[in-house]
């Protein structure tokens, strides 16, 4: 059984519990978020639900294609290799990243059940080309008892947790590099040849990430002596470095980890000449 995430305005629950259980219908587990809410909890339970998918299906109105939220679903899916397709409910703007994507138009359709036997016809057989996530938990699986959980020491309050990545992909040639643990262009890798170094949204920054959670010019890096150090540039959501906000200047240390706001993770790797 093979799970879809929905991505939606929530102003469109009506139409999209008609495709939730036409879904269902079909076999599969439809994930919808039952009460989105904005910060950082909310942000890591969605990557954790697109992370477990198989593919998304975006539901398009003039609210989700304004929605900060959607974008947000939408492109870290994209960075995942998830496959993606497109249900246009309303006619409106769509985001060119979405236009390469399959897309079924409901409106283009004087017959509501002649579209939803074609759309799902062709969900499934594009399904059906995917393989399995053997690994992958029901979305609806209840969590574990207190007593079922594995026991381990409470959080420091001066030792602020730091989500885990995968720490095997790391760059090989020497050097100062930042990678992209959790965003748009996932493992993704940059070394730092410059003195300085400018990060944000806009296309002009060495480092650009595409993400709502990213100010055009976030942060920048400047060399000091022999390691980089970080200093935000005044942004929206913030910059951390190993969970503790940046005010000034601040000096990076090899493994570092670098969060923009609540969505974006990055890692700063020194790799030394052998």
């Amino acid at each position: 059984m093979k799970n879809v995430f929905l991505s939606y305005s929530r102003r469109d629950i009506k139409r999209v519990e008609e495709l939730r259980q036409a879904l269902i219908g079909q076999g599969y587990r439809p994930w919808i978020d039952p009460n989105p809410r904005p910060g950082q909890d909310w942000r890591f339970e969605i990557d954790d639900a697109i992370s477990n998918a198989d593919a998304m299906v975006v539901v398009i109105t003039a609210d989700s294609a304004s929605s900060i939220y959607v974008t947000y679903e939408w492109s870290y899916a994209m960075g995942l290799g998830i496959p993606i397709v497109v249900v246009i409910f309303q006619q409106t703007q769509l985001h060119p990243r979405l236009t390469s994507e399959d897309t079924f138009n409901i409106t283009a359709w004087t017959d509501e059940n002649h579209f939803w036997d074609n759309f799902l016809k062709e969900f499934n057989r594009k399904m059906e080309s995917l393989p399995a996530q053997s690994a992958s938990p029901a979305y609806a699986a209840p969590p574990q008892s207190a007593a079922a959980q594995p026991q381990s020491a409470p959080p420091s309050a001066d030792k602020p947790q730091i989500p885990a990545y995968d720490k095997s992909i790391m760059p090989t040639t020497p050097g100062y590099w930042v990678v992209i643990r959790r965003g748009p262009k996932l493992n993704t890798m940059f070394r730092l040849e410059k003195d300085v170094v400018t990060l944000g949204r806009d296309v002009a920054n060495d480092i650009a990430i595409n993400d709502p959670e990213v100010s055009r010019y976030h942060l920048r890096l400047i060399k000091r002596g022999e390691a980089y150090v970080l200093e935000d540039l005044g942004s929206t959501n913030g910059s951390q470095v190993n969970g503790v906000q940046v005010h000034e200047i601040k000096a990076l240390g090899d493994g570092d980890t670098i969060m923009l706001g609540d969505a974006i993770i990055l890692s700063y790797d020194l790799i030394y000449a052998t």
